[in-house]
């Protein structure tokens, strides 16, 4: 087998040797500059592992000898799945391993903006020591609104519920067990975004929810609101984001995906002083990234092996 690591996954040299007693495996350390390259990169393997290059039609199409896409993230949409069912290749994803990071990332990203954190640090390392311009929100008492309650989403209700906050939630998949558990009021869309003091989002992208959060949505939203995003940027209608916050019917946002990665270094978000960005790392801890690998490392060895696909994109 001739396996390609086509761009930036976490690997130790433990998960290197594994791959190598597999099959020749060759590892390209960091992303590609294009879809031309990643195309030269993956030319003739049989197994590709993919982290964050988006593996389309044309580039499936083109890989002739391919059988297999392990896919070191969650969500599924870096390749393209109807044209790889087509050719019979199998993909498989790593679900459930950042649940606690991506978590307590969207805590750190919501205190961060309602204890106006980033503002406070930069008046301290300036010289300045006045508390007045650095009134914050507590959180206890207000409601969250869980837009999306899969493990990620249920974990942050279960900690906004030590936070003292109402939980509401909402899912075309309700997890009623769970959320009696932790005191989740389930409620349609229109009325969580109208009784929420903050909205977090916890979606895969797919075409439902590719801008569920648009322009008619924020209108929807108390004023003085805050959005956390630590799903995929796509989910929310980025101009209508920048045009709330502008006009602060948003009054914070707190975010660490973006609908183009890396964003445009001229993206009016760059500018705004109600924001807290971070890039895509709310997964990022030594546990995730190292359990990210050894599961995604184990997909490609059970198929190697001839043994069940597990974790199989759908």
């Amino acid at each position: 087998m001739k396996i390609v690591v086509a761009d930036h996954v976490y690997l130790e040299d433990s998960h290197i040797q594994q791959l190598r007693a597999l099959g020749e495996t060759q590892i390209f350390p960091e992303p590609p500059a294009s879809d031309k390259e990643i195309l030269q990169r993956i030319q003739g393997a049989e197994i590709v592992v993919t982290g964050w290059s988006h593996l389309t039609r044309p580039i499936i199409d083109s890989c002739s000898k391919l059988r297999m896409i392990s896919i070191w993230a969650t969500t599924c949409h870096y390749v393209d799945l109807a044209a790889a069912k087509q050719r019979g290749i199998t993909v498989t994803h790593v679900p459930a391993y950042a649940t606690e990071a991506v978590a307590e990332h969207t805590f750190a990203l919501l205190l961060a903006s309602v204890r106006r954190l980033l503002q406070s640090d930069k008046h301290v390392r300036e010289g300045g020591f006045d508390w007045r311009p650095f009134v914050g929100t507590e959180l206890a008492g207000k409601t969250i609104g869980l837009v999306g309650t899969g493990a990620i989403g249920l974990r942050v209700g279960e900690m906004a519920k030590a936070f003292k906050m109402r939980i509401l939630g909402f899912d075309k998949i309700q997890n009623t067990r769970r959320a009696q558990e932790i005191g989740l009021e389930y409620t349609d869309l229109q009325r969580l975004l109208r009784e929420s003091d903050v909205v977090s989002l916890h979606l895969t992208l797919s075409p439902a929810t590719d801008g569920i959060i648009g322009e008619k949505e924020i209108a929807q939203m108390k004023q003085g609101a805050v959005l956390i995003n630590t799903s995929q940027g796509r989910v929310a209608d980025e101009k209508a984001l920048i045009n709330a916050l502008k006009s602060r019917k948003l009054l914070y946002a707190g975010l660490d995906v973006f609908s183009e990665e890396p964003p445009d270094p001229h993206n009016p978000l760059m500018e705004l002083g109600n924001t807290v960005l971070s890039p895509h790392v709310g997964f990022t801890t030594v546990e995730a990234v190292k359990r990210c690998t050894d599961i995604c490392i184990d997909n490609v060895k059970r198929f190697v092996e001839g043994r069940p696909a597990q974790n199989l994109c759908e």
